[in-house]
Parts: structure tokens; sequence; C-alpha cells
């Protein structure tokens, strides 16, 4: 199957990978957010009994699993990490000195390209193959 991205989704897929650790950031923050919040909301107006959830557990699971921006970040999160552990040598290297070696700010291309002694083309091929099952196993496409 041939995917088709945009070069705006290609820049935000690439955006994925080159801000993962903020990404585990705002995951974390946000999943404190919603176990602490700042007060209970009490929904029961009218008196009777209420339809709160009184286990305290449970009530965080469905907070957890029905906050949207939380699932999106965990899935987020969660594929960049389990792409990276079964990545060849090589995408590696591309995804550690293109995304996350931010000391030397950006390599360009054709510095990766000389470091892994493959020509720079050969190098977009396996960053396009990492961005597009990227978005294949987000649900991008």
């Amino acid at each position: 199957m041939t995917i088709v991205l945009s070069r705006t989704d290609i820049q935000k897929l690439e955006e994925f990978w080159a801000n993962h650790n903020d990404n585990k950031k705002q995951l974390k923050f946000r999943e404190w957010e919603l176990l602490n919040p700042s007060q209970e909301v009490d929904e029961n107006i009218g008196g009777s009994s209420s339809g709160y959830i009184s286990n305290p557990t449970e009530r965080n699971a469905i907070r957890l699993l029905e906050d949207k921006l939380y699932q999106n970040l965990k899935l987020i999160v969660r594929t960049v990490e389990m792409m990276y552990v079964e990545l060849d040598a090589d995408t590696k290297t591309i995804v550690d000195m293109r995304y996350w070696d931010k000391e030397n700010a950006c390599y360009e291309w054709e510095e990766i390209a000389d470091k892994l002694f493959i020509s720079r083309s050969k190098v977009l091929r396996k960053r396009n193959n990492l961005i597009d099952e990227t978005a294949q196993r987000i649900g991008w496409v």
C-alpha cells in the first residue's frame, strides 16, 4: 500500500520524533492533572443518589481513558518508543542525529549520509520509511 503524505503531514510526524522527550513530559503532566483534580465536581444537584463512581481507582481509570489528549499523547509516545527499539542501526543513527541530538542543533542529510557511508537519497528513503511506518502505527493514514 502506497502512502501519500503531504509536506505538512511529514513535518508533523517528524515533530513527533523530534519532540519525543517533550511529549513524554506532557504525557506525565496530563496524567498528573487528571489524577489530581483541583476540586471534585459534585454533579448531584437534586439530592437523590448520585451516579458518581465511589471507587477512586475506577474513577481515575475512566478519567484517563476518556481524555483524548492523554490518549493521543500516550499513543504517540508509545509508538515512537516501540519503533525505535525495532529500528535497524542505520535508521537509529538517523533518528539520533537528526531528531534527538539537541546539542549539535540539527545534522543535515549530507552529514548523516557521510557518517553512515551511504548516499543522501538512501538516507532520505530510510527517513521516508520511518515516517510512513509512524503514520500507519498511529492511525494517521
